[in-house]
C-alpha cells in the first residue's frame, strides 16, 4: 500500500523569531515545480492541498519530489462519441 504523502512545513517570523508548523497542505505553485501540473490528479492521489497558501518552499518540493518518486500518470478523458440523431420524417 503507498504511503500517505504528508502535509508540507509553513514558516512565520514572529518578533524576529523563525517559526516553523506542520501545514495543512502544498500550495498550488509547490505542487507545479515539483511536477504536478494537474491538481485534479493530485486530489486524487490523495496528496493534500492547501488552497489559501501562496508560498513557495524548497522544503517541501524536495519532499514531493521524493514522495513521488516518478511523475503522477495523467488522465485522459475518452472522447464522446457523437450521437446520431434518428429523425421520425422520411426524406422524399
Amino acid at each position: 500500500m503507498k504511503d500517505a504523502i504528508k502535509p508540507g512545513i509553513v514558516k512565520t517570523v514572529n518578533n524576529g523569531i523563525l517559526i516553523t508548523r506542520n501545514g495543512r497542505g502544498y500550495s498550488k505553485s509547490e505542487l507545479v515545480e515539483s511536477g504536478v501540473t494537474d491538481i485534479r490528479v493530485a486530489r486524487k492521489n490523495k496528496i493534500p492541498i492547501d488552497p489559501f497558501r501562496k508560498t513557495t518552499h524548497k522544503e517541501n518540493i524536495e519532499q514531493l519530489k521524493a514522495a513521488l518518486g516518478k511523475e503522477i500518470p495523467k488522465t485522459v478523458r475518452k472522447a464522446k462519441q457523437k450521437r446520431v440523431r434518428k429523425s421520425t420524417k422520411q426524406k422524399s
